[in-house]
């Protein structure tokens, strides 16, 4: 099973330009974080992240923000326009930037 799974990532990640498996990985560390902070009882607010965060991803330009990351006001900028951007059917934001 070990060797099927390792095969079939090996098979993955190849077929993936560095841009996509880079796209994956940031969507994939921010989707667990976020989900992470909805907790495990807020249904809602897990679907919400799962089906709006690669829309809110290109709305608040990720790829700006990985390549000035040690710029304080991109940080600024990114963290509020991306946290801002999921929200509920109501269109209120679920989470706050703490920056």
């Amino acid at each position: 099973m070990r060797v099927f799974l390792i095969f079939f990532l090996s098979i993955f990640l190849w077929s993936c330009s560095e841009a996509q498996v880079e796209e994956f990985a940031f969507r994939k560390t921010l989707e667990f974080s976020l989900v992470d902070l909805c907790g495990e009882e807020d249904k809602e607010c897990i679907a919400a992240v799962k089906s709006q965060i690669s829309g809110c991803m290109e709305e608040s330009n990720w790829r700006k923000y990985l390549e000035n990351q040690d710029d304080p006001e991109e940080v600024n900028r990114f963290v509020n326009e991306f946290y801002s951007c999921i929200t509920d059917d109501e269109g209120n934001p679920y989470f706050e930037s703490n920056v």
